[in-house]
């Protein structure tokens, strides 16, 4: 068998010593490991890690709401940094959490943060998710000026008035066009409610910290980081707090 796997694999190294034999105390940690893997659920492993950063970061001088944002992108990062980063329009989770509750749909750029989103806890209030990147006319357009994000952003916002919440976690171009597009009075005056919640947390060194810090400036609701971190696990992590607490409440 050994020579087998050596033929196989020969950038492997392989090593063949005496067996273990039987010990009570390997006994003990092969038992102690299968206890841990049956009671380790999801909702088990998210709980504890909900707990750990809670213990290790200071979350006192946020909101609760903020406080719970903060944790879930932690949590789909691993990086404590987002709690000095992260940046919140005073009215931003109220109006998010009731954009979902009256079954606003979710506008992002790209398909990842498209798929992060918990339909399940979104589609029960009616809403949908909407991405049109991969829409063909934009593939075949010949726009020297305009990326496909840009576009489907574009697009989606002049075509639906049920968009609640616009999450960008990758084109900082998209992010732009939105802040553009929501301090256009043409595009103002077709907003029949109190316009979309702006989730703008694109990654990168060109343009994405400059696209955040302006959107940070604005006067309609908005989560973003002053970072060039981000990308689209911090999207929809944002946007899967908000579900959470639009479930709550």
């Amino acid at each position: 068998m050994i020579d087998k796997a050596r033929i196989a694999h020969p950038d492997v190294e392989f090593i063949y010593t005496e067996p273990l034999g039987v010990h009570e105390y390997l006994a003990q940690i092969v038992l102690c490991r299968l206890r841990e893997a049956a009671f380790a659920t999801p909702e088990d492993i998210e709980k504890r890690s909900f707990e750990i950063i809670g213990d290790e970061e200071d979350l006192s001088g946020i909101t609760p709401e903020q406080a719970s944002v903060v944790k879930r992108v932690i949590h789909a990062t691993a990086d404590f940094e987002f709690r000095k980063t992260l940046v919140f329009h005073p009215e931003a989770i109220k109006n998010g959490v009731a954009a979902i509750r009256a079954g606003k749909d979710i506008l992002t750029d790209v398909e990842m943060v498209k798929t992060g989103i918990n339909k399940r806890l979104l589609e029960q209030w009616g809403g949908k998710v909407i991405c049109k990147i991969q829409n063909s006319k934009f593939k075949i357009q010949n726009s020297k000026n305009k990326t496909k994000a840009e576009m489907g952003i574009e697009s989606a916002l002049k075509e639906n008035n049920n968009i609640g919440i616009i999450a960008i976690g990758n084109a900082p171009t998209a992010l732009l066009k939105i802040i553009d597009l929501l301090n256009n009075p043409h595009y103002a005056s077709r907003i029949t409610h109190h316009g979309p919640l702006v989730v703008g947390v694109p990654v990168g060194f060109v343009k994405a910290l400059e696209s955040k810090a302006l959107l940070s400036t604005q006067r309609f609701p908005f989560i973003t980081n002053l970072s060039r971190k981000g990308g689209s696990p911090v999207a929809a992590a944002i946007v899967n707090a908000l579900l959470k607490m639009a479930e709550k409440k």
